[in-house]
């Protein structure tokens, strides 16, 4: 799966409107690091590592709505990466079969100009790399897909890199 760090997401985000996911920053109850607070949710280290790959992120791409899922880790990772950003809570963002696909289609198709970043789950990005261009991607706490929508079609561009 090709590999895409900011600089290459910056220019493909200037031929057409991307889409990121996200897997949360290091959960609190997989972790002996100190949690921000609910236990379901992020560790201290999490919110740090997620305002860094915020703040890196937003320097190419400053200008992007803001998703996640309905769960404290994922709201958390979100809230720290995006500094005071609003935020869209979307329940949808946690079933990971087709229907994410749906998700992300009706998300962009609100806003089609605009790029999109998602905080989701380790298995949502693991299916949609299976299945979108049949490869293995086991996600790390913050790692990330690259995606579009282009004529109704969602397609995965690859895996982004925070070099």
């Amino acid at each position: 799966m090709p590999r895409i760090d900011n600089k290459t997401l910056a220019r493909l985000a200037q031929q057409h409107p991307v889409v990121v996911l996200f897997r949360h920053a290091e959960r609190c109850d997989r972790s002996t690091n100190q949690c921000l607070s609910d236990k379901t949710g992020i560790t201290v280290k999490g919110t740090q590592d997620a305002r860094e790959l915020g703040n890196a992120f937003s320097a190419d791409i400053p200008d992007f709505d803001l998703y996640s899922s309905n769960t404290v880790r994922t709201i958390q990772s979100a809230t720290w990466f995006s500094a005071g950003k609003k935020l869209t809570v979307d329940k949808r963002l946690l079933q990971c079969g087709n229907e994410i696909y749906s998700a992300i289609k009706d998300l962009q198709s609100k806003a089609p100009d605009k790029n999109i970043v998602i905080f989701t789950h380790n298995h949502c990005l693991t299916y949609i790399a299976k299945n979108k261009r049949d490869a293995t991607f086991k996600p790390d706490y913050l790692d990330g897909l690259v995606m579009h929508v282009e004529k109704g079609k969602v397609y995965l561009d690859g895996e982004f890199v925070n070099h």
